[in-house]
């Protein structure tokens, strides 16, 4: 007989950042800086842990994604690919690839890997936001620390949330349409894509964004159901959330002195205008710190 399906529960919450329109690629750095994009009116945002609000880049078109890096800045991802974004000075960076460029769609989700390089994937918003066209498949990439690049999928319909498992043997890969990918880590530390090696863990037509708890569990966004799933490292749903006062829930980060505290971004549409922003809930079982990618300067 199959498992129950666990029951919906409403939970508590607060207000991080609200009046946006569609909320991605939310970070939580040590001292409780919170960064995120706004996907539809662009840009890179930060509050800060005294709540002043600053804005950068906000010229970038689509950044789905970013990571933390050792020195302080960040990459982000958006059309034409990764750039570097310097808090102290505003200034946005494209970055180099010593080899290939998968970006003529536009990079979305961004994960730093154990090697210091950045995992992420591609997506043609172009289509999806302009030509109302069917997308392009996009890819899954690995850029290392030196820029060499490594294309791990090429046929990937919508790249969305990424996430490593604490025992270091999977990556967790959200594919909009199908669901939670789990791939074995290699020797290198970079996953094997191949048939016969991806599992699809979990089935969910509207995954997104995804975190990774210190138990191995995967929190996964569902994008049109506005909905949060706790999945167990077997792929059997635990928990499954819901905020009613939000038409889309979109990506998740951990954060906060206990690593406690899943930070929810969300998105507004027609319907519900100005309902992007960033809520945060407190959970049980605390995430995982975000690594820091390795970028020379």
């Amino acid at each position: 007989m199959a498992d129950a399906a666990p029951a919906l529960e409403v939970p508590p919450f607060s207000v991080v950042a609200t009046g946006y329109q569609f909320v991605e690629g939310p970070r939580v750095a040590a001292d409780g800086t919170l960064w995120f994009s706004d996907l539809l009116a662009g840009g890179y945002h930060r509050i800060a842990p005294d709540g002043t609000a600053s804005a950068f880049a906000t010229g970038r078109q689509w950044i789905g994604g970013a990571v933390l890096v050792e020195d302080g800045t960040l990459v982000v991802s958006g059309r034409g690919g990764l750039a570097r974004l310097d808090p102290a000075t505003g200034r946005l960076t494209p970055l180099p690839l010593a080899t290939g460029d998968p970006f003529e769609l536009c990079a979305n989700d961004l994960e730093a890997a154990p090697d210091g390089g950045i995992i992420g994937g591609t997506i043609d918003f172009a289509s999806i936001m302009e030509t109302h066209q069917p997308p392009r498949p996009g890819t899954l990439f690995h850029r290392a620390p030196d820029g060499r690049l490594t294309i791990l999928r090429q046929d990937v319909f919508a790249s969305n949330g990424l996430g490593f498992s604490p025992c270091g043997r999977w990556l967790y890969h959200s594919e909009t349409s199908r669901g939670v990918w789990r791939y074995p880590l290699g020797a290198d530390g970079l996953p094997d894509c191949r048939p016969g090696q991806a599992h699809l863990l979990a089935a969910m037509e509207d995954s997104d964004g995804l975190v990774v708890d210190a138990e191995g569990a995967i929190w996964v966004a569902g994008w049109a159901s506005a909905s949060l799933r706790r999945l167990l490292p077997d792929g059997r749903e635990d928990r499954c959330l819901s905020l009613p006062a939000f038409p889309h829930l979109v990506s998740l980060a951990f954060g906060g002195p206990d690593l406690n505290a899943l930070y929810v971004s969300t998105g507004g549409n027609e319907a519900a205008p100005g309902l992007g922003g960033v809520v945060k809930i407190r959970v049980e079982v605390p995430g995982l710190r975000d690594r820091r990618a390795q970028v020379p300067a």
